[in-house]
Order: structure tokens, then C-alpha cells, then sequence
């Protein structure tokens, strides 16, 4: 049974480790916590590891190869599930970001975390306060 809402930016955090502005208490903490609980996504979520990984060896340099398949048996190896839906809700997510002000990708992981009523982990600022403002507990 998932017990909160992975955002992709604290799943990303993993990929460095020893980094001062990824690899965080809060990260580490959250990454903790799948030892004992699943944690749910919605499927948005793997495109933006891949383009995570993709952008930080291609264009930024930041990590190797050896790293890139460190960080994916690490995620492999975590209970992360990932929640499908129909395409028109996918695009619909749309609306709820003109209502937030926040990235329709970053809508998917709101809109989750409504509908299952589980705690947002996450380390985006304006989707952690998009989710604050929906009453949404923001895992710590």
C-alpha cells in the first residue's frame, strides 16, 4: 500500500549523492522512508527521471555512466508504483495548473496526492505550496 506521493524532484536528488544542493536531509529522509512504505507517482514521473538523467549527462556533464546505472538500480530496487490515467485527464491536468500557477506536470503529482489523500514528498517550491494550499501534508 503506498503511504505518500513521490515528486520526481526529490527522486532526481538520489542521482547525486554528496551533493550539497541535491543530496539533502530531506531527500535522504524521504528515500528512508520507502524502506518501510511505497510510494506512488503518477506516470509523468518516469519521463522526468529519464529527462533528468538524460539532461545531466548530455548537456551538463554532472554525472557518468557508471553513476547513471547506480542511480537506476538504486530506483529499480525502491517500491515506487506508478499510477496511470486516461489521456483527457492527463490534458485536463492543464486546468488545475492555470489554477495553481504551477506546471501541468507538476498538476499530476497535485492532483494524486488529492485524490488518494496521501503526503506530498517533494522539493519543488510552487508545487509544495500549491499543495499546502489544498490541504495537502507535505511529507518531512
Amino acid at each position: 500500500m503506498a503511504v505518500f506521493v513521490l515528486d520526481a524532484s526529490v527522486a532526481v536528488s538520489w542521482c547525486f549523492p554528496g551533493d550539497p544542493v541535491e543530496d539533502t536531509a530531506y531527500s535522504r529522509r524521504v528515500l528512508k522512508q520507502l524502506a518501510s512504505g511505497d510510494a506512488l507517482a503518477p506516470e509523468i514521473w518516469a519521463f522526468e527521471i529519464a529527462n533528468a538523467i538524460f539532461v545531466s549527462h548530455a548537456k551538463r556533464k554532472r554525472i557518468t555512466e557508471q553513476q547513471i546505472g547506480e542511480y537506476l538500480t538504486l530506483l529499480k530496487a525502491l517500491p515506487i508504483r506508478v499510477e496511470s490515467q486516461d489521456i483527457w485527464a492527463n490534458v485536463d491536468l492543464e486546468s488545475v495548473a492555470r489554477a495553481h500557477n504551477i506546471a501541468a506536470y507538476d498538476a499530476a503529482y497535485l492532483q494524486l496526492a488529492l485524490r488518494t489523500r496521501l503526503p506530498l514528498a517533494t522539493s519543488d517550491h510552487p508545487l509544495r505550496t500549491a499543495a499546502i494550499a489544498q490541504g495537502i501534508t507535505i511529507l518531512s
